[in-house]
């Protein structure tokens, strides 16, 4: 269905009152506080017109209606305004990002910022053009293994591997050429997917040995490369969190992130993506939002912010602080890069 001006007005008054209410939004509210120039009879015509489209919800029979997942899409795709920063946004921003320290860091900083200015949660990934150089197992006990991951940028990663079973040193031999033959040369980055064919092909081989060392990498540098600020106490102030199994829920896809790092690797935009709902896939996610921003220092070190919220969000300030932290990182960035070259 094409919107007209009417339609456009009218569900553009809608998704903002709802995002500043939580409540649903009647004909009469629209018509008295958003001094439109039509009748609530009007409104409440086009109103059920919207929602015949798949743009407007009627929670409640009796209910008013409230944004459907095409609905804040078509919002934020072709009706929603950026907002400026407020003054005591941008101050908290440029105080709290030093501007001091690797890329990380940073990120991690602007990740902080991101979470206490829109009181929402935010996952952090960092992501370096590495690659494996070298892997060694070391027999620490009868059921422990350490493993030693060494980077072509001479990174060290280790990790420890509990077997059920004991293993001898023979075994730990062909393990190691093993790991090497099929992992060095592989960026870090890919490494999960190179962690699960080594798996696949291997496994009737070495039993579960191979498996729970597998297992073990891959748990060490998803906990190193991706980071959360939770803010769990605002969150589940929301009205969103009254019923207690659905706060419970979203703790829950917080904890273990799988969820939401799949949606995050499935969003292709260079610089912004938002996913809205039921568009991820995910049947867990069907209720909320994941706002993505990537972040490249043009050394082959990315980042990536994603704040992850119910679908019932400010969309124009959650974009407004983004792009600023985006425009932020640049400006350091490049500042950075001077003072390195005037240095040499």
């Amino acid at each position: 269905m094409e919107l007209d001006e009417r339609k456009k007005k009218i569900l553009s008054s809608v998704v903002e009152d709802y995002i500043s209410s939580a409540e649903p939004v009647g004909s009469k509210t629209l018509a008295e506080k958003y001094k439109l120039d039509y009748s609530p009879a009007t409104i409440r015509n086009e109103m059920k017109l919207l929602e015949e489209g798949g743009y407007l919800e009627q929670p409640h029979v009796s209910a008013g209606r409230i944004p459907s997942t095409k609905g804040y899409r078509y919002y934020v795709d072709n009706l929603m305004k950026e907002k400026e920063l407020s003054m005591i946004d941008i101050d908290y921003i440029n105080n709290s990002i030093s501007g001091f320290g690797n890329t990380e860091r940073l990120l991690e900083e602007a990740a902080d910022v991101v979470s206490k200015i829109l009181l929402r949660p935010t996952v952090l990934t960092v992501k370096h053009e590495d690659s494996v150089e070298h892997v060694k197992i070391v027999k620490i006990s009868e059921k422990l293994l350490l493993v030693v991951l060494l980077s072509k940028s001479g990174t060290v990663k280790d990790c420890f591997a509990k077997l059920t079973d004991t293993v001898e040193e023979s075994i730990i031999e062909e393990l190691t050429a093993t790991l090497n033959t099929s992992l060095v040369g592989t960026p870090l980055e890919n490494l999960q997917d190179a962690l699960n064919k080594v798996i696949s092909n291997e496994l009737t081989k070495f039993s579960n040995v191979l498996e729970q060392i597998c297992e073990s990498i891959k748990y060490e540098f998803s906990k190193e490369n991706k980071k959360l600020n939770s803010n769990v106490e605002s969150i589940l102030n929301l009205p969103e969190f009254a019923d207690v199994d659905k706060a419970k829920n979203f703790v829950n896809i917080l904890a273990t992130k799988d969820i939401i790092d799949t949606t995050i690797e499935n969003i292709k935009e260079d610089g912004l993506g938002i996913v809205i709902g039921s568009e991820s896939q995910e049947i867990m996610l069907k209720d909320y939002s994941i706002i993505s921003l990537n972040i490249d220092d043009g050394n082959g070190n990315k980042g990536n912010i994603s704040v992850v919220t119910p679908k019932r969000i400010d969309y124009s300030k959650t974009v407004s602080t983004l792009k600023y932290i985006n425009n932020k990182f640049k400006n350091l960035l490049s500042s950075n890069n001077k003072k390195e070259g005037e240095n040499e």
